[in-house]
């Protein structure tokens, strides 16, 4: 920390951050304000888990207080309120983040997809967008800007109104700036009138990316089985190495939505059965709908919208007909041998339920025996997943959450659950996302999870097969689209025929990627074990086009004069082929390889 109590050095293993320290700048119309030492300085907590303090510092005009929170888990929160000793009018209020060249190398958020971090950006606050990410693989920061009544994800189902101070009145807003050695991102508020004794509080949080170190391993033995009205997979589903299922709900082992309490003797019944496999199961079970079927639905429709959220009505007749009014339909389900699943979307932001949520999931794995949970766009905020982190561990060590969004249904799903991320296992951030158009900086940014020490899987459409292998993707089985089965077990054989899940992994995003195409349309990653290796191409050329391969032979442990690349018969991805190492060869538009270097 700095002597002004912002992040002055952040280092990421060994990689530094920062260029500067991090700045709260009040600025007026005679100059940026100068503000004393903090004074009055006090140590709130200093735990394992947490530290934080407060302090106070004054400028000729403005007194500011200030605490900070910083967590084990890289996630740092500031409130600050400034107060005017005079009456004043300001020029900006703003947040700068100096980050340093070398680590600025992506950017998202701010209204921006993925992407390469551009010459300059600015964008307000339409969208909604709250929050931003900018970094590399090896480190990265993620600000969020807070002070609203909501600070769970922007879905589309909330609309929460801006933070005041950081709004003001749509004065705010965020722009990216170079400097030498220096990409800068600041959060202004813009310029307004203080009267004296006037205050304004800001929030802001960060998260120091990656969260954990990459667990390749786990992707690659950890296979899911993901099949949502017929969970029950066969023993050939499970022959090609599937090693957790996904029970979803609208089935007859989890039929009602966010309320697994009903079919209880059927899902334990499941549970059992896919135990005795040697398979994991993980549930959906999550909060932002209800199902009519929950047993407190009177008791929670009582207490008006602090659980159940308002709306219009509407919807299935059973709600029209005994809610009539004053709530919101959301999810329906259809059931030829009982009365339809009809939801109604929850209130956002924290309530008791969020108590009863947990206590049930506690009761879940303690009386059911689940091993985890599948969280479908969900609207809470971190602290109750860590709180869901902690109830899983604590009842069953080895239990797993995995993450799953759709772009259409929250703004930027990687920006917007960048805090959840210290304690999910797997992304499957998939569905409406356009595989063959997206660049590859957007897949490595927001798809593959791997700047945050994520993996993930592909969804839409099955993905894109060749790309998807440069990050380590497939889709899950047995994923249909269209009714056509969008199959992973070809590409898993060469998983096994391998031994992917003892390999190291490279990818292009890496300096010292043993193996690099000379085109940047074609990306290679290398998974790398003693004296063999297999390297995924992937192409985002507009056509066919050729390429060629350079190798770091030493960092290999291969000799060149006895080299081979040999493409293996995989179905649905290539036909067989041997190529002499300095050949050149052909990849066709949106699709790749998958060579064995020996």
């Amino acid at each position: 920390m700095d002597d002004g109590g912002m992040p002055g050095s952040v280092k990421v293993v060994e990689t530094e951050l920062l260029k500067s320290p991090v700045e709260f700048i009040v600025e007026s119309e005679k100059g940026i304000e100068q503000f004393s030492l903090p004074e009055d300085v006090t140590l709130l907590k200093n735990q394992p888990g947490a530290l934080s303090g407060s302090w106070r510092s004054n400028s000729s005009n403005i007194e500011m207080k200030g605490v900070g929170i910083i967590e084990s888990d890289g996630y740092i929160n500031y409130k600050v309120v400034l107060t005017a000793v005079n009456d004043i009018n300001l020029k900006d209020i703003r947040l700068e983040i100096p980050v340093t060249e070398q680590v600025a190398g992506y950017m998202m958020g701010m209204g921006l997809p993925g992407t390469i971090v551009p010459e300059k950006h600015s964008a307000g606050w339409s969208g909604p967008y709250d929050s931003f990410w900018i970094g590399n693989t090896l480190a990265g920061i993620w600000c969020e800007l807070r002070g609203g009544s909501y600070h769970g994800p922007l879905m589309n189902l909330y609309q929460p109104e801006h933070p005041a101070s950081w709004y003001n009145e749509n004065h705010g807003g965020f722009k990216i700036s170079r400097k030498p050695g220096e990409v800068r991102a600041v959060a202004f508020s813009g310029g307004r009138t203080l009267k004296q004794g006037e205050k304004l509080e800001f929030e802001w949080s960060f998260l120091i990316t990656p969260v954990k170190k990459t667990d390749s391993r786990s992707q690659f033995v950890n296979r899911y089985y993901h099949n949502g009205g017929n969970p029950m997979p066969s023993d050939e589903d499970l022959s090609c190495g599937v090693k957790v299922v996904n029970l979803h709900h609208a089935n007859n082992y989890n039929p009602h939505i966010n309320y697994p309490f009903i079919a209880v003797d059927s899902m334990k019944w499941f549970v059992n059965k896919m135990h005795s496999k040697g398979q994991k199961v993980k549930i959906y079970y999550t909060i932002r709908e209800l199902t009519n079927y929950t047993t407190e639905i009177w008791a929670l429709r009582s207490l008006g919208d602090e659980i159940l959220g308002d709306g219009q009505g509407g919807g299935y007749m059973w709600l029209r007909e005994h809610f009539i009014t004053g709530y919101r339909p959301q999810w329906y389900q259809y059931f030829p041998d009982k009365s339809p699943d009809a939801s109604v979307v929850n209130a956002p932001g924290d309530s008791r339920w969020y108590n009863y949520y947990i206590e049930g999931l506690a009761w879940l794995v303690k009386n059911v025996d689940i091993d985890g949970l599948y969280l479908d766009d969900v609207s809470y905020d971190r602290r109750t997943v860590k709180r869901i982190r902690k109830v899983l561990d604590y009842n069953k060590p080895g239990c797993m959450l995995d993450l799953h969004s759709n772009t259409g249904f929250s703004k930027g799903p990687a920006t917007q659950y960048a805090e959840y991320f210290p304690y999910v296992d797997k992304l499957w951030f998939g569905e409406s996302f356009q595989y063959d158009k997206m660049p590859s900086e957007n897949w490595l940014v927001e798809v593959s999870g791997l700047p945050f020490g994520l993996m993930g899987d592909m969804l839409q459409g099955g993905g894109n097969r060749w790309r998807g292998m440069v990050y380590g993707m497939t889709v899950r089985h047995p994923w249909t689209t269209e009714g056509v089965l969008c199959d992973p077990r070809p590409v898993w054989k060469i998983w096994d025929e391998f031994g992917i899940e003892s390999s190291v992994m490279k990818g292009y995003w890496e300096k010292d990627c043993p193996v690099k195409t000379d085109r940047n349309d074609i990306k290679a990653t290398v998974y790398q074990k003693d004296g063999m290796s297999l390297i995924s191409i992937g192409s985002w050329a507009e056509a066919t086009v050729n390429f060629r391969l350079s190798f770091d032979w030493k960092a290999l442990g291969i000799d060149p004069s006895k080299a081979v690349l040999h493409a293996p018969y995989v179905k649905d991805f290539q036909d067989e082929r041997t190529f002499k190492v300095d050949d050149a060869i052909t990849v066709e538009p949106k699709k790749g390889w998958l060579l064995y270097l020996r």
